[in-house]
């Protein structure tokens, strides 16, 4: 039996054995995979029955299903129930589901169509969200669909007004009955931040995924009270999972935030491995280090095609452990005099785990500030994935500030990139509540910039100098690692699944299309390297990819306030256009009957020029709308509201733009006496 390779190639021990010395991918592969010159068996081992397991195959499943189920038991364990609903709140995400479903094996080929598409995260970083849908052939009507994570988007900068954007889920409609679960790989709002904006489009579908990320998806539908209704299963990594067609196992990856999982996703046309967010981390804060034994058993497994983060594929080399940056953060807060307030992301959690340590191991008092860190560390708190005495850490808004205000303060806060209403920009302004910064602080940013951010930043750190702040950042010391994979990282998953078929996600075009480029330097062919796009469907078919000719729509669903989908082109355009030259406003008084104006134009200008010293501009855009609606009324009386309103628009856009080049959002108002 030999080892596959890159698109099918036996892969032989010659192979293995003729590798360079210094690659840690070389001797990792023949300590593991050729102990005494045996090669790792091609199937899994199988795993016990439960004893107590007494289910049976349900009788009712159509025919052609090729699949068990998960057992009634556990599967009722796992739900809360509609009806009745107790005033406490739920606790079912701490319920685990407990048994074990041992891997079967996968009907011939030539059993339907395994369809995958992206609808977010190709062509941005962020709003994760992919489809996964069977077809099994012939029954077409009995189709299963399941997804992959549910993120948003912070929006760009020509979104003004935009909090969010999420994914367009438009091919989903009248397919909810058909969607058996969503698998969420960690608990970053990229990948669960769409979820409560989703949840009811999509019929309220049940939720599985590792305890941690279950504990902040189950925060996320409390904000927007949906707790209460919500299925939310948690699974462990050696669960699997079958949901009508699909076989679905998670396996442990590292990344910036304790319990992330990529996903094994087995059907009869084929195998797929979703990487979720990862990067290979031997010394990760909470001692659990990626899972490679299962990824190798996948390199022998025929996988059809692995799905992986691009977002570091143009760094070279491997992304620096977490241990490092906890090295550096422990002394810092040994020898750095007075108080330090570390800006860190709120679901670092390993990190904070670390600072945390540190704090105590050298006698200071730990304050968080921003209510998503207090949120998060309170989740893993309860949860056990922070670990730390009784009362060792407190939320500044209740603590004195004569507590807050002594050398030996640690201050975690939210705010490492800027933003304008976070706990540190407040600080920044003089305008935190609890925290006043004085000469002798030191202020740690342990992040790096996230694009379009920098202006933001610089602001904060300029505020922060003339306090007399003393300001450190990765480019001084490492202080933040990245939780994605650089190339060495990348190339090493690649090895270890061996998939026929390469796509690369999770980025900007460059970013895929330099992981795919990576994975040609290492044996991958072009046709066997593939560039998707949201919106792209790939179908496997034999355990062979292709991409389809036909795309799904993936428009920006944008949200604003308490409004989804509501912010369109036309919205953002004219905010853009207010943004850049301000708006005009010209005021028509007409007469009811005879459609005259019975008074000149009154011109309201907002943002475009300063009226009183502009008085000679102002009386020739009045003369001006003062003829074009005569122009237009005296050519047709009974001419409509909105085409006199575009007649008037046009004549003075044009006007204006000849006069000083500048193109104001003009709004007529005709009102009728």
């Amino acid at each position: 039996m030999t080892l596959l390779g890159p698109y099918g190639v036996p892969f032989t021990n010659q192979t293995i054995l003729r590798m360079e010395k210094d690659d840690n991918l070389s001797q990792w592969l023949k300590k593991t995979l050729l102990p005494q010159g045996k090669v790792v068996p091609e199937q899994a081992p199988q795993e016990k029955k439960d004893p107590d397991d007494t289910s049976v195959p349900d009788q009712n499943r159509p025919k052609g299903r090729h699949f068990g189920h998960v057992r009634e038991e556990a599967r009722h364990e796992a739900q809360i129930s509609t009806q009745g609903v107790p005033e406490k709140k739920p606790t079912h995400f701490l319920k685990k589901i407990t048994h074990r479903v041992a891997p079967q094996t996968l009907p011939p080929k030539g059993h339907g169509t395994f369809r995958i598409i992206p609808l977010g995260g190709l062509e941005e970083v962020g709003k994760n969200m992919m489809v996964l849908e069977y077809i099994p052939a012939g029954h077409k009507e009995s189709s299963d669909i399941i997804i992959i994570d549910m993120g948003f988007q912070f929006p760009e900068e020509d979104m003004l007004g935009v909090d969010y954007v999420i994914p367009d889920t438009n091919y989903l409609q009248g397919k909810t009955h058909k969607i058996r679960g969503v698998f969420i790989t960690h608990g970053h709002l990229d990948h669960i931040g769409g979820i409560p904006y989703l949840y009811n489009k999509l019929g309220g579908p049940e939720f599985y995924g590792t305890r941690l990320t279950m504990g902040l998806v189950r925060k996320r539908l409390e904000e927007f009270d949906l707790d209460r209704t919500a299925r939310l299963h948690t699974i462990d990594y050696d669960d699997v999972i079958q949901l009508g067609y699909f076989q679905v196992e998670l396996f442990r990856v590292n990344h910036s935030i304790p319990d992330a999982a990529g996903v094994i996703v087995r059907t009869p046309a084929g195998t797929i491995a979703h990487t979720g967010d990862f990067k290979f981390d031997f010394t990760p804060p909470d001692s659990k280090p990626a899972d490679f034994a299962k990824m190798a058993r996948l390199g022998v497994q025929n996988v059809t095609a692995l799905f992986s983060d691009s977002t570091n594929a143009t760094k070279p080399g491997y992304t620096v452990s977490e241990k490092t940056v906890g090295i550096t953060l422990s002394d810092m807060i040994k020898n750095i005099p007075g108080r330090i307030i570390i800006a860190v992301f709120s679901s670092s959690l390993g990190r904070i785990q670390q600072i945390i340590q540190a704090a105590i191991q050298y006698d200071r008092k730990v304050y968080l500030s921003g209510r998503s860190i207090v949120d998060n560390v309170g989740i893993a708190m309860e949860l056990g994935y922070i670990k730390v005495p009784p009362g060792t850490v407190k939320d500044i808004r209740k603590a004195s500030p004569k507590m807050v205000g002594g050398d030996d303060a640690v201050i975690l806060t939210t705010g490492s990139q800027g933003e304008a209403l976070s706990a540190l920009s407040r600080m920044a302004m003089k305008d935190h509540a609890q925290i006043i910064l004085k000469k002798g602080d030191t202020v740690v940013f342990s992040s790096s910039p996230i694009i379009g951010n920098e202006r933001a930043i610089t602001t904060v750190i300029n505020n922060l100098c003339q306090m007399g702040v003393k300001t450190i950042s990765n480019a001084v010391m490492d202080v933040h690692a990245s939780g994605h994979g650089c190339q060495e990282d990348l190339k090493l998953m690649m090895n270890l699944v061996r998939p026929k078929y390469m796509v690369p996600i999770h980025g900007e075009l460059y970013m895929r299309t330099a992981h795919a480029q990576l994975a040609q330097s290492i044996g991958y062919g072009e046709k066997h390297t593939i560039i998707a796009n949201n919106g792209t469907i790939l179908e496997i078919v034999n355990h062979e990819l292709r991409v389809l000719e036909e795309k799904v729509d993936t428009n920006y669903i944008m949200v604003d306030g308490l409004g989804v989908g509501n912010v369109g082109a036309q919205v953002l355009m004219e905010r853009q256009i207010m943004a850049g030259n301000g708006v005009l406003v010209v005021i028509f008084n007409v007469d009811s009957h005879s459609k005259k104006l019975k008074s000149i134009p009154d011109v309201i200008s907002r943002g475009f020029i300063y009226m009183k010293e502009s008085q000679e501009l102002i009386g020739a855009v009045t003369e001006e709308a003062k003829k074009a609606y005569q122009d237009i009324i005296s050519r047709d009386a009974r001419a409509k509201r909105g085409d006199v309103k575009n007649y008037i628009r046009s004549r003075l856009d044009r006007f204006v733009h000849k006069k000083i080049e500048k193109t104001p959002l003009i709004l007529p108002v005709i009102v009728t006496v």
